[in-house]
């Protein structure tokens, strides 16, 4: 033992070829892709799953919050964790763990067995985020970071177009339980394949432009930062749209515009493919603003205000009959959310320090989760008596709300 170097002055295994960041970063889209499909596996399968385990509604919902308020707790965590201990071995376990959650999913016996595996599915799953936002800080310079983060981040809208006929399709010739266990098996040979390529980028092609340094943040610094405020405030309040989108969208289209569910899967999916092509685009352009002479944080800011004006779109969909203008409007939403949801992760890795992103991500992802679990159940209280038209002016105005909030407090100095 005495010949063996002590832990601390083993050199890290680096990788000096950045042609390997695209690999990397198809790597990540191919797990956010994942982290979204088995999210949605059990939703799109409801009553199969419901009549499978003797569920009604009243207890469905409460697998399904036992997901979320194990997700909402997690992302804080997890972001800490990917910051203690890297991307490597953090994307490793989280990956690995909830893709065996959804093996096990797919061979639950009883409630039980179901209910433990949607919570450890919900404790795993938020961590690819962080996890991810930390590795293009890590790997891609200022002037590629909005391309790079809106890249793999719209892997998650791209499962949202294809999860109900891929899901259908799997339980119709294959039954249930394979819709769980044949995606997890893909992601368990993702996080043994992550294991193998991902190493740190050779010390010279670590960014070193606009980003910060790699400084260490205290937890209590950190949670006293103004730009951190900023964030977490603004993604409590729009983020809260997108979960609209996802959870009560498509039902609106059938009860409201009179849609069967087959013309809803029909173009359903249309809205889904916007906000991921809005996206990306969206990234694209604050990159270039970047190359072209300005702040980082301040070409994100511009999309993210810009797009912010765009969101009053949402009150058109309730005063309007004709289909064709409600799925406009629902794309034009679906775009801005995408949007805010894209650039302000791409302003995290902007304005913090390398080895406290992940952290802030979680941190703003748990209120991000809460926002939409609170709106959750407003909503569900509201419609019943008020209709749609008070929720869809509230979501409307949220993003101006928090363009608001983004203008009043992230400033980049203050870190």
């Amino acid at each position: 033992m005495s010949g063996t170097p002590p832990p601390a002055t083993i050199p890290p295994i680096v990788r000096r070829d950045l042609r390997w960041r695209w690999v990397i970063l198809v790597m990540l889209f191919i797990s956010t892709f994942l982290n979204y499909f088995d999210r949605q596996t059990l939703s799109v399968l409801k009553p199969v799953i419901k009549a499978e385990f003797g569920l009604d509604d009243r207890g469905y919902s409460h697998i399904v919050m036992a997901f979320l308020i194990t997700y909402m707790f997690a992302y804080t965590l997890g972001g800490r964790f990917v910051d203690k201990v890297g991307s490597r071995i953090s994307m490793t376990a989280f990956v690995g763990v909830w893709s065996l959650a959804n093996v096990f999913t797919g061979l639950s016996q009883t409630l039980g067995q179901l209910t433990i595996c949607r919570v450890v599915l919900g404790a795993a799953e938020p961590g690819n985020y962080p996890a991810a936002l930390r590795v293009a800080a890590t790997w891609f310079p200022a002037r590629l970071r909005g391309f790079a983060s809106s890249f793999y981040q719209a892997g998650s809208a791209t499962a949202a177009v294809v999860a109900m006929p891929m899901i259908a399709f799997m339980a119709y010739h294959w039954g249930w339980r394979a819709t769980f266990v044949v995606p997890g098996v893909i992601g368990i040979l993702w996080a043994v394949g992550w294991w193998w390529i991902y190493r740190q980028p050779a010390a010279e092609y670590m960014p070193r432009d606009e980003a910060k340094e790699s400084v260490k943040v205290p937890w209590s610094a950190l949670l006293k930062n103004r730009n951190l405020r900023g964030i977490v405030l603004a993604r409590m309040t729009s983020d809260q749209v997108w979960y609209f989108c996802l959870f009560w969208m498509p039902g609106y289209l059938q009860e409201n515009l009179n849609l069967s569910l087959i013309q809803a899967g029909l173009i359903g999916w249309v809205p889904f493919l916007c906000a991921d092509l809005g996206g990306v685009a969206s990234g694209v352009a604050s990159d270039r603003m970047v190359t072209r002479g300005a702040a980082p944080w301040q070409a994100r800011k511009r999309v993210l205000m810009m797009a912010a004006f765009l969101a009053p779109l949402a009150m058109v969909i309730p005063m309007t009959s004709h289909l064709w203008v409600a799925i406009v409007a629902f794309c034009a939403v679906a775009v801005v959310c995408q949007v805010w949801l894209f650039n302000l992760t791409t302003l995290v890795a902007d304005v913090f320090p390398r080895n406290t992103v992940a952290s802030v991500l979680g941190i703003s992802g748990s209120f991000g989760a809460f926002g939409g679990l609170v709106s959750n159940v407003l909503i569900g209280n509201s419609v019943g008596t008020l209709g749609f038209v008070p929720v869809f002016v509230v979501m409307g105005c949220l993003h101006l709300i928090a363009a608001a909030l983004i203008s009043r407090y992230v400033r980049v100095e203050e870190t």
